[in-house]
Parts: C-alpha cells; structure tokens; sequence
C-alpha cells in the first residue's frame, strides 16, 4: 500500500510540472521588450552638416573704417596725438582736410591745413621732434636737374603766421585713424587754396597736364599764391610742381 501512494504521489507531481511546462509561453519575453526602431530621428530636428553650415549666407559686411568721411573731431584727436598739440585746426579754410594714399602704400593717409599753437614755435622747429619739418617748393622734383645735384637742403623755420599742411601717413587697414600712424610731416609754403585730392590715373590722363611730375599716389590738387600745382610724395619727401590747368 505503501509502495502505492508513494508511486500515486510521484505522478501527481508529474503531471503538476507538465502542466507548469505547458503554460510556459504565457510568460515569454514580450515583443516589446525587443529592440524598437529608432523613431526619434524622425520626429527630432536633424543636425546640419558642416557642408550645410559652410554653404550659409554671409552677413554682408559694412563699410571698411578707412573708407569712412573723417569727423573734425576724428582730425583734431589724430592732430594731438602725432603733433603734441602743437598744431590745431585751422577751421577758417574749406576744406581744412583731405585725405588720400598720397606715398601709394595702399592705406589711407591725412593732410590738414593747421597753424601754430600758442608757444609751440621752439617745439614745432626743433630738429629733434618726431615731425619732419619741410618745404616743398624747395625740394626738386626728381628727374630734374636739381636732384641731380648735391646740395645741402634748406632750413626750414615755422614763423607765428604760417599756415602748415600737416600730412599724417596711414598704417593697414585703419591709415590714419590707427593709434600706431605716427610718420608725420609739417610743410610749410603748402597750405594752399581749392585743395582737392587727384588720383596719379586721373591725372595722367588729363592732356591738360604738360609738366606732370612723376607719381607715386594720389596727390594734392591746389592753388599757391594764383598758381596752380600738386604737392606729392617722391619717395622720401613731398615736393611741390606746377601744373598746365
């Protein structure tokens, strides 16, 4: 009897894990515990390229600093920190300032009509200021038989009177309005009337120019005691000529 509700025992039990066994599907992995598509990438934004970003429309840039009109109070700040303040601006001439690439650099220079400040006649003469003092109706034109010649150069004196052509050259981009722009001039003899910048092209091809001096850049268009000529740069210093208009 024993032996068989021990065997009875056992086939129940059997038949209890078939059973088990049977249901085991009812617990499988769900489908949704599966890897699922990557759906994100199209409903999100997606990012552009770098071909894309270098392809994108430029902001247009404005207008370069050196191809701004100057403001008076631009020249009278560019006065003081190359001339020491000693010169100002003559403001009885119109125009009292003109710029240009007057030594052909490619940056943009300054001349201002100015006169002598009170008590700056020592400073403005001395040899040893960071200005070089000239005349350019003193200084041949070269080509001439006077720049042939040694000769020793003239002294220049700044008298109470004068009036100066101030010439400031330009550094880069920024010419004259750079804080660096420090090569500067004081002519004197060259402050003259209906002043006016003329470029080396336009001014060789006007017929009307018999006695042209050579050009390096722009140069200055003006009229000196009734008589009409250029102050220009020839290399190393500005020099006056007579024109035929």
């Amino acid at each position: 009897m024993a032996a068989t509700l021990k065997a009875m025992t056992f086939l129940v039990a059997a038949a209890f894990l078939l059973s088990s066994f049977g249901c085991g599907k009812s617990v499988e992995t769900p489908k949704s515990a599966e890897p699922e598509p990557r759906a994100i990438t199209s409903s999100s934004s997606p990012t552009p390229s770098l071909v894309a970003l270098g392809r994108a429309t430029p902001t247009p840039a404005g207008p370069s600093e050196s191809s701004r009109p100057p403001k008076a109070d631009e020249v009278i700040d560019a006065l003081a920190r190359v001339f020491n303040k000693s010169v100002s601006l003559d403001e009885t001439r119109a125009p009292s300032f003109v710029v240009g690439d007057f030594n052909g650099d490619g940056s943009e220079d300054l001349a201002v009509v100015t006169k002598a400040t009170e008590n700056s006649l020592a400073e403005i003469n001395n040899e040893m200021a960071n200005w070089i003092l000239e005349d350019p109706r003193a200084i041949p034109i070269p080509g001439s038989k006077a720049a042939n010649e040694l000769l020793r150069p003239k002294s220049v004196k700044v008298e109470k009177t004068d009036s100066l052509l101030a010439i400031i050259h330009g550094v880069g981009a920024l010419g004259w309005r750079n804080r660096e722009a420090r090569q500067s001039y004081l002519l004197r003899n060259a402050a003259g009337t209906n002043i006016l910048i003329r470029s080396a092209g336009e001014l060789r091809s006007d017929s009307a120019n018999s006695r042209l001096p050579p050009l390096r850049g722009d140069a200055i268009s003006e009229m000196m005691n009734g008589h009409h000529g250029l102050i220009f740069w020839t290399g190393a210093k500005y020099a006056w000529s007579p024109t035929g208009n």
